[in-house]
């Protein structure tokens, strides 16, 4: 028995939905298995997993947009309060507020998981002169709040070290989106010809670099034979600027989306692919990332091309040798990048052999859920804080 059996533990979130891969497939799963009572709260209206895994799913009515989750904070509080929780675990900021007030009346510990950088998010919904002053504003007023939770989760490394600055390393930890092996699978043997495939996981905007990549690929396209596989989908005003530079262009059979997938159907759709792709633009919350997508990439040996700012690649491509970097302004490096990786093939394969290893020893979820039962043993051993 561990010292978590029959722990009571929400699972709380205003703006995921339920079969987020991280909070449902990695997080509330293995609590589940080992032994803990999971209840995973989520907005009403989102489609639940076919397969719940042991974990209890309780909609509530609010959540979902940020205006929404604005005016529905109280909603959120009243399911919490609606079961006795040992612990409660929560994913933004708002839903944070809710926590502590179960948690101020005599309630459960709370743990934060910050998937982004807060301040960072809500700078980039301002223009550039005024991002430094939202982000003191509101790192500002975060801070109290995470000051009072009794432990909190980055999704990198750098949030992780913020989240240190306020609560101390023993009352943190790291844990970094990577995949579940168990449900991705392992690749299947993989050929590389004449045709290579590239590919992007996930939603693909412009912020994540959609024009960089469509126009290096008919770069690229111009030399090599190629396949741009978007794994995932491009939405509204994206996908029809996208339809429209296909047609321009005659790409129709050089850029393929695969449209939305269930999680356990990404790896299957990753691992023939042979380089990834990643192109982020340059704003406060994306210079601290570290995208699940590049551990899903390396669990299927890709290498990838990745931008020049992101700090976490810059070690990865540096000390780790797993990708290459380019300037995601620029449609010209994203191409020279993609092409170098081509045409160097032996080069390509060390690397993507390096991926392959990285994935195996250091980046899948069975080396992040020790970490994260580990923090929740020393919740439970430490006097709560208030």
């Amino acid at each position: 028995m561990t010292t978590l059996q029959g722990l009571r533990i929400a699972h709380a979130t205003t703006g995921h939905a339920p079969d987020d891969d991280r909070i449902f497939y990695k997080e509330a799963r293995s609590l589940a298995r080992a032994g803990a009572d999971v209840i995973l709260i989520y907005p009403a209206g989102r489609k639940p997993p076919a397969d719940a895994a042991g974990v209890m799913l309780l909609p509530y009515n609010g959540g979902g947009s940020l205006r929404r989750r604005l005016l529905t904070v109280g909603k959120f509080e009243s399911a919490l309060r609606s079961r006795p929780f040992d612990l409660i675990h929560c994913h933004e900021p708002d839903g944070l507020v809710a926590a502590l007030r179960v948690k101020r009346n005599g309630g459960a510990r709370v743990i934060y998981d910050s998937h982004e950088l807060w301040p960072g998010v809500a700078a980039q919904r301002f223009p550039p002169p005024c991002r430094r002053g939202v982000m003191w504003a509101f790192g500002g007023v975060e801070r109290r709040y995470v000051s009072r939770c009794d432990a909190a989760i980055g999704a990198t490394w750098a949030i992780t070290d913020y989240l240190s600055g306020i609560l101390g390393p023993d009352r943190t930890e790291t844990i970094l989106n990577v995949p579940v092996a168990g449900v991705f699978g392992e690749g299947p043997p993989r050929e590389w010809g004449e045709e290579t495939i590239l590919c992007h996981e996930g939603h693909l905007s412009f912020a994540r670099g959609l024009k960089t990549m469509a126009e290096a690929v008919c770069l690229v396209a111009k030399k090599h034979r190629v396949i741009f596989k978007i794994v995932g989908d491009v939405f509204g005003e994206e996908r029809a600027w996208l339809d429209g530079f296909v047609t321009r262009h005659g790409l129709g059979e050089v850029i393929i989306r695969t449209g939305w997938l269930p999680y356990e159907q990404v790896g299957k759709a990753l691992g023939v692919c042979h380089i990834g792709l990643l192109a982020f633009y340059e704003v406060p919350n994306s210079v601290i990332s570290a995208p699940n997508k590049i551990f899903n990439y390396l669990m299927y040996g890709i290498p990838f091309v990745g931008p020049t700012f992101i700090l976490s690649l810059q070690t990865m491509a540096e000390r780790e040798g797993l990708c290459t970097l380019a300037d995601p302004q620029s449609p010209v490096s994203y191409a020279d990048a993609i092409c170098r990786l081509i045409e160097d093939r032996q080069e390509t394969a060390a690397m993507a052999a390096r991926a392959l290893k990285a994935s195996r020893t250091r980046y899948r979820w069975e080396h992040m859920e020790p970490k994260l039962f580990a923090l929740y043993e020393r919740v439970l051993g430490m006097k709560s804080t208030v």
